[in-house]
C-alpha cells in the first residue's frame, strides 16, 4: 500500500524560485527529505499566481507541466499516466490542475491530459471562468463553460477536487460528476470555522459520492498549529464519514507557516505514531497515510 501526499505546491515554488530550492536543504519539499521520509507519491499540482492572470495563463501552466516532465526525465520520480505506475518501485507523482484558470475549453483539457494530467480542480479561492471559489461573498455554482469541461472531464480517467470551491460549485461538482470526486487539502469547518474547510453535510455527501478529504497542514485551517491538530481532523472526519474517506493533502510550499512536527515533508510520516496513538490501527493508518487515496486513484486512471 503507498503513502500519497493529496496535494503539494513543488511545481509553482520551481516555477518562482529554480531548481536550487528542490535540491537544496531548507524548503519543505527537497530531494533529500523526500526521499528519506516523505511519501511514495506526490500529487504535484500546476497552479497559475494571480500575478500572471489573465494574458499568461496558459504559458504558466506549461512551463509548471514542463518542470513535472523535466523531474520525471531525470528519474526523480516516475510519473503516474495509468493505474499500472502506481506499482513501479521507488517516489512517483501526480500531475494536478489546482483552479481552471488555463482551461478554457474541451481541447484544452485534452490537451493538459495528454500532457500527463490526471486531476482537475475549477477555481482557487476566487471567481473564474469555470466556477465561483470559497472566498467569493458570491457563492454560486459551475458556470455554463465549467459545466462544458465536467461534462468533457467526465469521459476521461481524471479525478475532480472540490478544494478551494464555494459552496455552490462544490455541489454543482458533486450533482454532475461521474468521475470519483476528492477534497485534495481541505479540513472540517467545524473544528475550525474558515471558509477553505468543508461543513459537516458536504463532507457527508462527499463520502456518499465514494469520495476522499485530505487533511491540509495549513495552520490557518487548523484549531492549532501543532500535529496533534492535525490528527484532532482526522480523528473528528474519521468518526463522521469513515475512515476510508480520510487520506493527507500536506499543501506544503503552498503554506508559510506548516504545523509543529510537520515541519517539512521529511517528517510527514510521524504522523503514523501519533495516529496509533490516538488509537488507529495498523491498517487504519495505512488507508489514511494513502491507501484511500490509492483506492481512488486506481479506480479512476484505469477507466
Amino acid at each position: 500500500m503507498l503513502s500519497i501526499d493529496g496535494h503539494c505546491d513543488l511545481l509553482s515554488a520551481l516555477l518562482e524560485s529554480g531548481m536550487d530550492l528542490y535540491l537544496g536543504q531548507e524548503a519543505q519539499i527537497t530531494k533529500s527529505r523526500w526521499h528519506l521520509g516523505g511519501p511514495d507519491l506526490l500529487v504535484t499540482a500546476i497552479y497559475v499566481a494571480e500575478k500572471y492572470l489573465p494574458h499568461q495563463k496558459e504559458a504558466k501552466a506549461l512551463q509548471m507541466a514542463g518542470i513535472f516532465w523535466q523531474l520525471a526525465t531525470q528519474n526523480e520520480f516516475t510519473p503516474i499516466l495509468e493505474a499500472k505506475d502506481l506499482d513501479k518501485p521507488g517516489k512517483k507523482a501526480l500531475l494536478a490542475i489546482e483552479g481552471g484558470e488555463p482551461i478554457s475549453s474541451p481541447e484544452d483539457l485534452y490537451a493538459f491530459y495528454r500532457l500527463g494530467v490526471r486531476m482537475l480542480s475549477f477555481a482557487w479561492n476566487h471567481q473564474n471562468h469555470l466556477a465561483t471559489g470559497c472566498l467569493e461573498e458570491y457563492q454560486g455554482g459551475l458556470t455554463k463553460r465549467g459545466l462544458d469541461i465536467l461534462a468533457t472531464a467526465s469521459k476521461l480517467p481524471i479525478i475532480l477536487d472540490v478544494s478551494h470551491l464555494s459552496e455552490g460549485s462544490f455541489w454543482s461538482v458533486l450533482e454532475k460528476a461521474n468521475n470519483p470526486v476528492i477534497a485534495s487539502h481541505s479540513n472540517a469547518y467545524v473544528l475550525h470555522p474558515h471558509p477553505r474547510n468543508l461543513k459537516d453535510e458536504q463532507l457527508k455527501a462527499l463520502a456518499e459520492k465514494g469520495g476522499v478529504i485530505a487533511v491540509n497542514f495549513c495552520t490557518e485551517f487548523l484549531a492549532q498549529p501543532t500535529i496533534n491538530s492535525v490528527v484532532e481532523q482526522i480523528s473528528y472526519l474519521a468518526e463522521l464519514i469513515g475512515v476510508e474517506h480520510v487520506g493527507i493533502g500536506s499543501d506544503y510550499l503552498g503554506i508559510s507557516k506548516p504545523p509543529s512536527g510537520l515541519e517539512h515533508i521529511g517528517k510527514w510520516l510521524t504522523l503514523e505514531e501519533v495516529l496509533e496513538e490516538k488509537g488507529f490501527n495498523k491498517d487504519e493508518c495505512a488507508n489514511i497515510l494513502g491507501g484511500n487515496l490509492e483506492r481512488l486513484f486506481r479506480k479512476t486512471i484505469s477507466l
